[in-house]
């Protein structure tokens, strides 16, 4: 868990190139149902085209942790999310949800949701919590 939240620190101080060195090589990433042109990206390549896709909208984007849920070898962390508009300057602040999936110590998947909800939903229909541990 402190592998993770080390990874918000760093993406906070230094965007999505701050985290890079963090996450496995055959990472992915999947953004929630909800987006328009949802798909699973691969690499690191993958999850810097998603953040740069979010970067066309916006000058800014914070994503402040505010509990960790462990479910076995997955943490579901879900966040506060801070942004600032590209030329309006208007700032946006919402929650939203990742479920990390964690293989020999670093970050394999990255999964997004729009809520804690829709996260152990998910988790649970893939038989994937065995546990759960809140901090």
């Amino acid at each position: 868990m402190e592998r993770i939240r080390a990874i918000y620190q760093a993406f906070n101080e230094g965007g999505v190139e701050a985290i890079m060195g963090r996450l496995a090589p055959e990472f992915q990433v999947r953004d929630r149902e909800s987006s328009p042109d949802r798909e699973t990206r691969h690499g690191k390549e993958g999850i810097k085209q998603l953040f740069d896709s979010y970067m066309e909208a916006f000058d800014a984007l914070r994503l402040d942790p505010v509990e960790f849920t462990e479910a076995g070898d997955q943490v579901v962390v879900t966040l506060r999310q801070r942004a600032r508009g590209k030329g309006s300057g208007a700032e946006v602040m919402g929650r939203i949800v990742h479920v990390w999936c964690i293989r020999e110590d670093a970050p394999l998947e990255l999964r997004i949701f729009g809520n804690k909800t829709q996260a152990l939903e998910a988790l649970e229909a893939e038989g994937a919590l065995p546990g759960q541990t809140t901090h």
